[in-house]
């Protein structure tokens, strides 16, 4: 008697299971919203798997970088063009400031190079442009700086969606979504039409190998 109640208890469970889900039914947008609430685990997993690398790939590519305005750190209005015509050697690269996996490691690249630099900190001009523009204000890339103990010699750059997205295309580095960021850098070579294009996890002295090799260190 026992057994027939228990079994009819399961049967009528599953029956109320299955007439749970059809009455939801996940269809192609819920599917897709599904993937994208859980995306950030599976992009933060392809993230760690970039971190483990130990290589980076490296090429040579020319860039047109746009004559924009945009925001630094300390809220000043700049010309990326003019901020670029400088005889000092130059790193580029994009972050965000709420990124938990590369922009961290990349930014403790600059921070190990500046480091490397010792009491000529200024002598290299790293620049780091949001890719978040909408949450990182002046204000927040001044936190994120201080945060890594980054001195002068790092600057952090903003501005309006558009203006960002064109850099970024400029660089061949557009991301249709934040969390699809690559772990890029670019060192400008002396001619300054053209620049070292690395795409992997670096540290300071990889930095200073690379600017030894493109003449620029």
């Amino acid at each position: 008697m026992r057994s027939k109640l228990l079994l009819g208890l399961l049967m009528l469970s599953v029956i109320v299971v299955l007439g749970g889900c059809s009455t939801h039914p996940m269809n192609h947008e819920g599917m897709k919203g599904h993937q994208m609430d859980n995306g950030g685990k599976m992009d933060h997993s392809a993230h760690q798997a970039m971190m483990q690398r130990k290589d980076y790939d490296r090429k040579i590519q020319s860039y047109q970088v746009p004559d924009l305005l945009l925001t630094n750190n300390h809220g000043q209005h700049v010309s990326l063009a003019r901020l670029l015509d400088t005889d000092k050697p130059v790193i580029l690269n994009f972050i965000y400031a709420t990124c938990t996996t590369i922009c961290p490691m990349l930014s403790m690249g600059y921070i190990d190079l500046q480091r490397e630099l010792g009491d000529q900190p200024d002598k290299v001009m790293m620049i780091s442009i949001t890719i978040d523009p909408e949450h990182d204000t002046p204000e927040v890339l001044e936190a994120y700086r201080q945060k890594f103990h980054g001195n002068s010699g790092w600057t952090l750059l903003t501005g309006n969606r558009s203006d960002i997205d064109n850099v970024m295309t400029s660089f061949d580095a557009y991301f249709g979504d934040k969390m699809d960021h690559q772990p890029l850098n670019f060192i400008r070579l002396p001619d300054k039409s053209k620049w070292v294009r690395l795409n992997g996890m670096i540290n300071g002295k990889d930095f200073i190998h690379e600017m030894k090799m493109a003449g620029v260190y």
